[in-house]
């Protein structure tokens, strides 16, 4: 099938910015084999984008899992989406323009990005709840802000690689709005 830009795909191209990479003939996701649902969930995803299945891999011992597919025709869509082949902290890999300049793109992209390299956690001693995201690349980190400051939220940077919201009512409009699955149980 012709790959169509959509929200899901925009999601995708989040989760890939994060957690995932494109090596010779392979996009690979790495994953937390702990973690099923998510597991579940992305192949849910790519199934409904791309139309076939990621295979596993879990590696014995560990807590690392893949999902992944050697298809030519898939990365050449994920090229032409703005994705590279290679290390995307030494390509300087940010957010692609045509997802920056569309708000219901840019939040499905935050998603990816949030449920990959972010995390929700309730801080006890101010008994609230904050979102930061980390990442070591620097022209993601620049997009991820200007994203963001564009959707209204005041993600304020905490070390070179952190960015985190804090507000109490952004916090909570951000779950609302973004809908980011690590939330799920956050709030509770």
């Amino acid at each position: 099938n012709k790959i169509k830009h959509s929200t899901e795909l925009v999601e995708f191209i989040g989760i890939m910015l994060g957690d995932g990479n494109i090596w010779e003939n392979r996009v690979r996701i790495a994953f937390d084999k702990r973690n099923i649902n998510y597991i579940i969930y992305i192949e849910g995803l790519f199934k409904k984008v791309f139309g076939i299945q990621l295979k596993r891999e879990f590696v014995k011992n560990t807590n690392n899992a893949y999902l992944y597919v050697n298809n030519q025709y898939i990365i050449n869509e994920l090229f032409k989406a703005g994705l590279q082949r290679g290390n995307k902290i030494k390509n300087n890999l940010g957010i692609p323009d045509w997802i920056k300049l569309n708000k219901k793109f840019s939040k499905k992209c935050i998603k990816g990005l949030i449920d990959t390299d972010g995390c929700i956690y309730k801080c006890k001693r101010e008994n609230q709840i904050y979102i930061k995201f980390t990442n070591f690349n620097r022209q993601l980190l620049k997009d991820f802000k200007e994203i963001t400051n564009n959707l209204g939220y005041s993600f304020a940077k905490a070390n070179k690689n952190n960015f985190c919201l804090y507000r109490k009512e952004e916090v909570a409009k951000f779950i609302k709005d973004i809908k980011p699955i690590k939330s799920n149980g956050a709030m509770g």
